[in-house]
């Protein structure tokens, strides 16, 4: 069994957040946001928030390290 699609979101100035829930909802892919201070998400079990560092890049290789063959990365 192979792992299901997960997107990982730079999410400190993306402007298309809100497309991003929409198509996770639909295909029930799990999404974590990324960024360097408090983000607004929504209540939703495929919905996460992860807050990293204020330091140059810090969203950028947290998500480097984390992403693999199965993840779509948005930043």
């Amino acid at each position: 069994m192979t792992a299901p699609l997960h997107i990982l979101v730079d999410a400190d100035a993306c402007p298309v957040k809100d497309e991003i829930y929409k198509v996770a909802w639909r295909r029930a892919v799990a999404v974590t946001i990324v960024a360097n201070s408090f983000i607004r998400i929504p209540d939703h079990p495929l919905i996460a928030r992860e807050i990293v560092s204020d330091g140059f890049d810090a969203a950028d290789d947290w998500i480097a390290e984390r992403a693999g063959p199965k993840t779509a990365v948005i930043t």
